[in-house]
């Protein structure tokens, strides 16, 4: 994960904006801003307008997920709006099941959708492995 210029812009755009701390912001294909626990309503604000605002203003698309200690209710934030029939947990692994059309989803075309989420998953827990 790489902190540059761009990067530190759209956190203060997005912190200026929503009041909601930001702890962190990846730029993919997406937008994806990890807010503060707690701070989720204030981040996407009354009906969304704060998210089709920041939209709009940056030309890209926008997800917001909120960080939990918690690695299953972190990992099920970052799924949302998808859903798990299960997410398993040990000392090392986290399993998400989910029915085909959940899973092809998940992975995306070429594995992007599973790379960016694994990406920022072991960006906060190094030590967990995610298998789908």
């Amino acid at each position: 994960m790489n902190i540059n210029k761009d990067t530190i812009q759209y956190i203060n755009f997005f912190e200026k904006l929503t009041k909601a701390k930001v702890k962190n912001c990846f730029a993919n294909n997406i937008l994806t801003f990890v807010v503060n626990f707690g701070e989720m309503g204030k981040a996407i604000g009354k009906k969304g307008v704060n998210v089709k605002k920041i939209a709009n203003l940056t030309k890209k698309k926008i997800k917001i997920v909120e960080f939990n200690p918690n690695p299953s209710i972190f990992i099920k934030n970052m799924i949302y709006p998808l859903k798990a029939s299960e997410i398993k947990q040990d000392n090392t692994t986290i399993e998400i099941q989910a029915d085909t059309k959940t899973k092809g989803l998940l992975i995306g075309r070429n594995q992007k959708n599973l790379k960016d989420l694994k990406e920022i998953f072991n960006h906060y827990f190094k030590d967990i492995q995610i298998k789908i």
